[in-house]
């Protein structure tokens, strides 16, 4: 009977440890100021004012002294990259140093243009239209190469944006060296751009069939006799003229 009684006993106190040790956790993650926010960061940008002013409208804005548990890190996150000039973030906490960090990745406009509205956007290299935002942003303006149209509207911009976002790796440098796009009332779309350091115009026609006249125009720069190519016209990429 003793031993019976031992092991009840036994029983009992590892299930009142294991109780005990789940509320002292609860408590010490929810409630205890030992885990609370002692520091709260963003990096990635100098608009920090700008991306907690985000979170405060939304009700989610991170504090010092906040429970380091109850910060709502998905939240936080879904929040920023919901924004258009930010391309990505990350939010983590750091335990020991009870350290809230929030990193933002800023989107790099290559291009920029006025929208039918009247409103300054942006084209980042993937052809992501965005308004610009930061001071880094904004402070880029001067310096963007214009996306033009003869008749502005929407349809124009997506077509744009279709471009960039297919132009291929090895066709990239021709964005990095972009001095203008423009699009035709037939809705060409024209890029003057630098190759072997000479101005090139591409005729890039609508923005159908990228991918085919992306390897034409490829091959069409590497040909010798092209060294000194100042214009090419892909608007039918089984067709192209150089000049």
């Amino acid at each position: 009977m003793g031993i019976r009684i031992s092991k009840r006993i036994r029983r009992l106190m590892t299930s009142l440890l294991v109780i005990s040790t789940i509320f002292a956790s609860a408590y010490l993650l929810g409630w205890s100021s030992l885990l609370s926010v002692s520091q709260v960061s963003v990096s990635g940008s100098s608009a920090v004012n700008l991306v907690l002013s985000e979170l405060s409208k939304n009700g989610i804005e991170p504090k010092i002294g906040d429970q380091l548990a109850r910060v709502d890190v998905r939240s936080i996150k879904r929040t920023l990259n919901q924004l258009d000039w930010i391309s990505d973030s990350d939010v983590s906490r750091n335990w020991f140093d009870k350290k809230l960090s929030i990193v933002v990745q800023e989107r790099v406009a290559i291009a920029k243009t006025i929208s039918a509205q009247n409103l300054s956007l942006n084209f980042d290299s993937k052809g992501f239209i965005f308004t610009p935002t930061s001071p880094k942003q904004l402070v880029a303006q001067s310096a963007l190469p214009s996306v033009t149209s003869q008749s502005p509207s929407n349809g124009d911009l997506t077509s744009i944006a279709a471009l960039l976002e297919q132009i291929p790796a090895d066709l990239r440098y021709l964005l990095s060296d972009l001095e203008s796009i423009s699009i035709t009332k037939s809705s060409f779309i024209l890029m003057d751009t630098r190759h072997n350091s000479s101005a090139l115009r591409i005729n890039w026609g609508g923005a159908t069939d990228i991918g085919q006249k992306s390897k034409v125009l490829a091959a069409l720069l590497k040909l010798p006799e092209n060294k000194g190519i100042k214009q090419v016209d892909l608007s039918q990429p089984d067709s192209p003229i150089v000049s």
